[in-house]
């Protein structure tokens, strides 16, 4: 939903529970910084030593001591919050067809653009700037470095993923696969569109910006985010009052957690531009509510984010000195600085913490914060921690994009410690708190080496050595070409020193990487290439020659990037690297096979063939009737099935399979696995039995053989039904009008929700649904059915004859499973 500008409530809203308010940090939306919400207002001296006491508006009620909160996630921790008419926005709105003016004004669109090209930039106008946002844009362009293969998640308000900040290379806003904002989710509204569109929404689009946001001015000037090369996750955890709790909060990282691997490129970060002010009170009720997400996440070598907090003017005596959850062990807090480097009189503050600027800065907003005018590219200022977060949170996914083109493990603990060790550290004079601003530049920079021992027959002097020819590109003829490219011989992190080879049928040639791309083109023909991989971290991505989906390969390594053309047949060996592959289906019925070794993706003219790759993504999108086969690892796996996407990750392996009208799901390598089935929007039918489990309706069928735990959920609509088939005794049962569950003695489960039908069976006798209790009576079986499933219309009579149908049904599945 989108809302009206007219619909906007312009009374403040009232705080509920104002001990545990949950307050936005950021964009000073949180109730008692109002009075520093005036993007008309200097707040560049306003530091510590001088910052005037601020007092809170009249209508914030006076906080007082509350007893400890019970932890029960019915009684939600509220949000502070604010309409929007106490948050006066400076009008920047682009109209590229006609004049623009505001209340009070007359601004024209060209003396606008104006004013967004000297301020919305938010960088230094002769490009030395010390600002996170100067740094990254040297950086983009020296080195390219922008934040490309990774994923943040914004938890906040939602984003506005049709806003131009968030397009992809070819322009186009949306959401989705081959889109920016790439997936997500509301838990405010429990959907899955999670759009900035409340009424006190813009917060989570202004912050999403400050990450990753990228576009053009009128005229040619540049809006740019530190990591404008990543893709982002947007996780709505406001209502359309601006009103959260943390039970939200722990389900968006829970979801994080869950989905890591869900995408094209995995989630590396979040960012948090939200907290609570913690006390005695209340501390043990949020730390136990998200502090084992966080820790989860942080081992997972996924790094999060929070804003430090704007109350240090008005911080209570006894509570914490940061918000949490960024007070949290497991995140790293960000405080606000000026332009000078001083921190922020607003910015709650402690030592150690990362700071960015966090004043007057410029990002996107939604289309409908400043007036519809159908060019979505709408910015404003805003200050606040809430700012400053997201630039350091993205910051650090430029130094763990570093790190792995350097061939150096990328792990939560290593990232904070560069990012520490190339700090720069302040103290605030008047509170003595110490806190360290960030030099990218430094930590990116981890310079080249050429101590590596030479190949045998390689050393200089040596007769037998003869130097391969250098070429900058390869050009094939028409015939049917094999060639191979060998990568094996690259140092990590320094692809000067050993160069790409490249063999054909005359001779072996050695691949100069002067250039930014360099292209191997084979030609007409049915042509072969065989790609041994280095030690370090490859990225690879196979389109068939032909179809919706046809396209160039590419390469990627440390040192550059080799575009494949015309290759009907590829094979990639891996070299023990961090490995990521994405491939492209044809427009006829092709097939995947995928393993924990092994994967191949083949159809008519074309096959793809992966050994020791560790991220697998495929894209069966150009049509046709397509079959995904995975198998597990013999790790412990997580099998996730879906229509148009499944899922399969154990230990560091992950596969995905997109678009797939079948998928087919086998745990046969070991290891305690576990099988999630979610229906369609249409009529589902689903079987679970011992050791196969089967979901199937128009256009889609999926089963998942071997898993030792099932869980599946009908949430999509439709009519529904699900079957449960058991044959161990040893099993407890518990039923009732929208959950059917068996949980085996040996910890094995299967688990069905939200079915409109739902059946269940035991050694081929009958479970009453909803009842505890076993009868063997078919008579009193079927009287207990239709008395506890009042949308039934068959009599007893009739659903005997449909027990017995389903009973020799049983019969031949388990015969046939056994």
């Amino acid at each position: 939903m989108k809302t009206d500008p007219s619909e906007l409530d312009a009374s403040p809203a009232t705080i509920e529970n104002c001990e545990p308010r949950l307050a936005l940090s950021a964009s000073l939306m949180g109730a008692w910084l109002a009075p520093l919400a005036d993007p008309t207002q200097d707040l560049a001296a306003d530091d510590a030593a001088n910052s005037p006491a601020v007092d809170a508006p009249e209508y914030l009620p006076t906080c007082q001591a509350t007893p400890a909160i019970e932890a029960n996630l019915v009684n939600p921790i509220a949000i502070a919050n604010q309409a929007f008419n106490d948050l006066p926005i400076a009008p920047a709105v682009l109209n590229p067809a006609a004049s623009i003016s505001s209340p009070g004004s007359a601004t024209t669109e060209s003396s606008l653009d104006q004013l967004f090209a000297q301020s919305t930039l938010n960088t230094d106008p002769s490009g030395d700037g010390d600002s996170l946002l100067d740094q990254a844009a040297r950086i983009g362009s020296a080195s390219q470095l922008d934040g490309y293969g990774q994923t943040i998640a914004v938890i906040d308000s939602g984003i506005a993923y049709d806003h131009l900040a968030f397009a992809n290379e070819s322009g186009q806003t949306g959401f989705g696969s081959g889109y920016r904002v790439v997936g997500g989710w509301d838990f405010a509204e429990n959907d899955a569109d999670p759009y900035d569109d409340a009424p006190s929404g813009y917060h989570g689009t202004h912050v999403a910006g400050l990450a990753s946001g990228m576009t053009d001015t009128i005229d040619g000037d540049t809006f740019r985010g530190v990591a404008p090369g990543a893709d982002l996750v947007a996780l709505r955890v406001f209502d359309d009052d601006g009103n959260g709790n943390l039970a939200w909060i722990e389900s968006s990282l829970r979801w994080v957690y869950d989905n890591q691997d869900s995408f094209e490129f995995p989630i590396t970060t979040v960012n948090l531009s939200l907290g609570t002010e913690l006390t005695d009170a209340n501390r043990d009720y949020a730390y136990g509510l998200i502090e084992d997400e966080l820790q989860l996440l942080f081992e997972d070598d996924i790094l999060v984010f929070a804003a430090a907090g704007n109350g240090q003017v008005q911080l209570s005596p006894d509570a914490d000195d940061l918000m949490y959850p960024a007070s949290s062990s497991w995140v790293s807090a960000v405080g606000s600085v000026d332009t000078n480097g001083n921190l922020s009189g607003f910015s709650q503050r402690a030592d150690d913490m990362f700071v960015a600027e966090g004043q007057q800065l410029q990002s996107s907003v939604p289309e409908h914060v400043l007036g519809y005018d159908g060019y979505v590219n709408d910015y404003t200022s805003l200050s606040g921690t809430s700012m400053s977060s997201p630039q350091v949170a993205a910051a650090s996914m430029l130094v763990r994009q570093a790190m792995q083109d350097a061939g150096i493990e990328a792990t939560s603990e290593s990232i904070l410690q560069r990012m520490q060790d190339t700090s720069v550290e302040h103290v605030d004079p008047t509170t003595g708190v110490s806190y360290r601003s960030l030099d990218i530049e430094a930590a990116i920079d981890f310079g080249t080496s050429n101590s590596a021992e030479p190949e045998p027959g390689t050393e200089t002097g040596d007769p037998s050595s003869e130097p391969a020819q250098a070429i900058a590109g390869y050009e094939g003829g028409s015939g049917a070409d094999a060639l191979e490219l060998d990568l094996r011989s690259i140092l990590s992190g320094d692809a000067n020193s050993n160069l790409p080879l490249l063999t054909d049928a005359n001779g072996q040639y050695q691949i100069s990487m002067d250039n930014e791309t360099i292209v191997i083109d084979a030609g007409a023909g049915s042509d072969t290439l065989q790609i041994f991989g280095s030690t370090g971290n490859e990225q690879i991505s196979l389109r068939p020659t032909t179809g919706a989906n046809a396209g160039s390969s590419t390469i990627a390594f440390a040192g550059g990037v080799i575009e494949l053309r015309g290759f009907e047949n590829v094979t990639f060996i891996g070299g023990g690297g961090e490995d990521r592959a994405t491939l492209y289906d044809s427009d006829g019925n092709d097939e995947l096979r995928s393993s924990q070794d092994q994967a191949q993706l083949s159809g008519v003219g074309f096959e793809f063939q992966l050994e020791a790759v560790k991220k697998l993504y495929v894209h069966a999108t150009a049509g046709g009737n397509d079959t995904a086969h995975l198998t597990d690892t013999e790790f412990d796996d997580q099998l996730v099935i879906r229509p148009q996407f499944s899922s399969m990750r154990g230990g560091d392996y992950f596969q995905a399979a997109f678009g797939f009208e079948r998928v087919f799901a086998y745990a046969e390598a070991g290891g305690d696995d576990h099988a999630d089935l979610g229906d369609s929007a249409g009529d589902d039918i689903m079987s679970i039995s011992q050791t196969r489990s089967l979901i199937s309706s128009s256009g889609y069928r999926a089963s998942a053989l071997g898993f030792e735990s099932v869980e599946a959920t009908a949430s999509l609509g439709g009519d529904d039904t699900v079957r449960i088939y058991v044959d161990d005794p040893d099993g407890t049962w518990h039923t009732s009008e929208s959950l059917t569950q068996w949980s085996g003695n040996d910890g094995t489960s299967r688990i069905a929700r939200g079915f409109e039908h739902s059946q269940a069976f035991e050694n081929y006798e009958t479970v009453p649904v909803g009842s505890s209790s076993l009868s063997n009576d078919p008579s009193a079986v079927a009287a207990t059915l239709v008395a506890e499933s009042p949308a039934m219309t068959t009599n007893a009579s009739d659903l005997e004859r449909e027990n017995d149908e389903h009973l020799r049904a049983l019969r031949l599945l388990f015969e046939e499973l056994a």
